[in-house]
């Protein structure tokens, strides 16, 4: 197997010859597929332009991470510069490789986005930023070509499902209650996580080969990696169930949220509720513990739906207070 990864580096290798002056613009590309970018881009969505796709754009997402955090731990397969020491580390990733998280969300998020707009240039547009995203990844060192190809194919897929049946879904949950409606998306949550340690508890007593730690720790000495670690599961189950809750207890006390508005106004929401958001995130974070048992999960679980549940109610109804808002 560790051979045929190793050929697979050539196409690393072939990248990087390309230059550093390449390593900027790729990290930049990259970024757009980090957990930072999309905290300030989904609400900025949701607050300030369209709160019916800001919470799409979240359930596809939230879909495609807890998937790619389960199909990681199934093939548990190395990066690059985890089996061969010639490719550059030019980022830092503590998880397994396969598939791409940044190119199977970009897929997905990008791809949803495209399908809202349903403009041509939009697609077009969109279909250039994954392809670049996905690329990136394999110019820094962080995923073979083979696994940016099947993120992208996952999260391709994942659009086309989510299109097909977001409609069925959507008005089947109409009809019921929202206490109905949380507990149901507590059930996903929980669905999340089972599967996942499920998926975990079949890899035995497996455990990560000492020279991918070794060739690792050549070039990221401060990150060791953590392959096994179970936070992104309880990371994607926490913020699934805040922000399903809080949008089911929004819409049907308020109505749906209503972005638009002068945009002095967005502004100002965009501001207030971005404060919000890095309490929680970076706050809480400081705070809470961060190592790998039930309570830190537990926690983590909480502090990440108290960040979902900001977005879809906790902004939405500071912002009606405040008269920033208007009441749909």
């Amino acid at each position: 197997m560790d051979e045929l990864l190793l050929a697979w580096t050539s196409i690393n290798l072939f990248f990087q010859t390309l230059g550093n002056w390449l390593i900027a613009p790729m990290r930049a590309l990259s970024y757009l597929g980090q957990q930072e970018f999309v905290m300030l881009l989904l609400p900025a969505i949701y607050w300030c332009w369209d709160s019916s796709v800001g919470f799409r754009l979240g359930a596809i997402l939230m879909l495609s991470n807890g998937l790619n955090a389960i199909l990681k731990l199934a093939f548990h397969s190395p990066r690059p510069y985890w089996v061969n020491t010639e490719v550059k580390a030019l980022s830092v990733e503590t998880s397994f490789g396969l598939p791409s998280g940044h190119a199977q969300n970009a897929a997905a998020l990008w791809g949803r986005l495209a399908v809202a707009i349903r403009q041509k240039w939009a697609v077009w547009l969109f279909v250039i930023i994954i392809g670049l995203i996905g690329l990136s990844r394999v110019y820094l060192g962080m995923h073979f070509l083979s696994d940016v190809v099947a993120g992208w194919l996952v999260g391709g897929l994942l659009v086309l499902l989510v299109v097909r049946l977001e409609g069925l879904i959507t008005a089947w949950l109409g009809n019921k209650s929202v206490a109905m409606q949380v507990l149901w998306a507590a059930i996903a949550a929980g669905v999340v996580i089972l599967v996942g340690l499920l998926t975990r508890l079949t890899l035995g007593s497996w455990q990560v080969p000492d020279i991918w730690k070794a060739n690792a720790l050549l070039q990221n000495p401060d990150d060791p990696i953590n392959p096994l670690n179970l936070e992104g599961l309880f990371t994607v189950a926490g913020t699934w169930w805040g922000m399903a809750a809080g949008y089911a207890w929004f819409t049907r006390k308020y109505g749906r949220f209503n972005a638009k508005g002068a945009w002095e106004k967005r502004a100002l929401r965009f501001a207030l509720g971005l404060i919000g958001l890095i309490i929680l995130w970076y706050g809480l974070g400081l705070i809470f513990p961060q190592t790998e048992d039930i309570l830190s999960y537990g926690l983590r679980f909480f502090r990440y739906a108290l960040i979902g549940g900001w977005v879809a109610a906790g902004g939405p109804w500071l912002f009606l207070r405040l008269k920033l808002a208007d009441q749909a």
